[in-house]
């Protein structure tokens, strides 16, 4: 969620805001963090793994995946976000890889009766460490997740353990329709520690046969027990190394519904993917902008 939202924390208690959010800083995980514009279940560029453990699966021919990744917001937002991925192929074709994302607001100042800041600045950050495994069966690759995520909120800091699922299928059809599903931080006790979103994907190929020359569109819906719910429209295409994708996400949340135009592109070389996306604010708020750098080894 924005940073007009977390100001919002001048006007209510902390334990308010921890009933309504046992674990600090889920919210902070609302952007879509280490995607090139991208469906979140289909975020397959930089293979990070976060939206849909599926997605981690290191390709045929290759042994090793590392990926970094990094969002930043400009001052009205003052959101940062740090992604990292190491994912290994055993012989048997199985991906185990271990990720690590945190996102942090910056500069939220501690106030009294007037805006002069007093003390420390107002800690608001969240950890998500992820152990995950992918497998191709045929057209089908399956992944999934065990999660421990920790959120600090001032001076009180909780922790969740979660465990998700994903599947994506490939090459249904003549149009190459690519399908997927996931959790996301799907607790056992989701109504106490988190609220789990369900996400969804498909898209098919518009022209070319080969991988490397194509045109493809496609959509994504998001949705979660309380939380935001996301509709996303996208179109892509790739001509040798270089791939784009440009797209809008509607989102509802707490009565409100926005619209936000995304672009991403994306520079493949030799085992290296470079990634560089852009998602327009929401309201008069600034745009977000992300990076990604991957690289497999054979």
């Amino acid at each position: 969620m924005r940073r007009s939202a977390l100001l919002l924390f001048g006007m209510v208690t902390l334990p308010g805001v921890l009933a309504a959010q046992l674990v600090p800083g889920r919210d902070l995980l609302s952007f879509p963090l280490g995607l090139t514009s991208e469906a979140p279940a289909l975020g397959t560029t930089a293979g990070f793994g976060l939206w849909n453990p599926a997605s981690v699966l290191v390709p045929d021919g290759s042994r090793a995946r590392f990926a970094v990744g990094t969002m930043s917001a400009p001052v009205d937002l003052a959101v940062t976000a740090q992604l990292a991925t190491v994912a290994g192929r055993w012989r048997d074709g199985t991906t185990v890889a271990i990720g690590i994302a945190h996102a942090a607001v910056n500069d939220l100042l501690r106030t009294d009766s007037d805006p002069q800041s007093i003390g420390d600045e107002i800690q608001y950050a969240t950890t998500l460490v992820s152990l995950m495994a992918a497998r191709r069966l045929g057209p089908v690759t399956l992944g999934t997740a065990l999660r421990v995520r920790s959120g600090r909120l001032d001076n009180i800091s909780r922790h969740a353990v979660s465990v998700d699922v994903g599947v994506i299928s490939r090459g249904l059809g003549p149009r190459d329709i690519r399908l997927a599903a996931s959790s996301f931080l799907a607790s056992a006790a989701s109504n106490e520690h988190e609220r789990a979103e369900l996400l969804t994907a498909i898209d098919a190929r518009l022209a070319g046969t080969d991988s490397l020359r194509t045109s493809r569109i496609g959509a994504s819906y998001t949705a979660g027990d309380g939380l935001t719910r996301e509709t996303f429209g996208y179109a892509a295409a790739r001509w040798a190394r270089l791939e784009g994708r440009v797209g809008a996400a509607r989102t509802e949340a707490f009565g409100h519904t926005n619209w936000r135009g995304r672009l991403g592109v994306a520079f493949h070389h030799r085992g290296y993917v470079i990634g560089v996306a852009r998602e327009e604010g929401a309201g008069n708020l600034s745009a977000t902008y992300q990076f990604t750098l991957s690289s497999v080894v054979k």
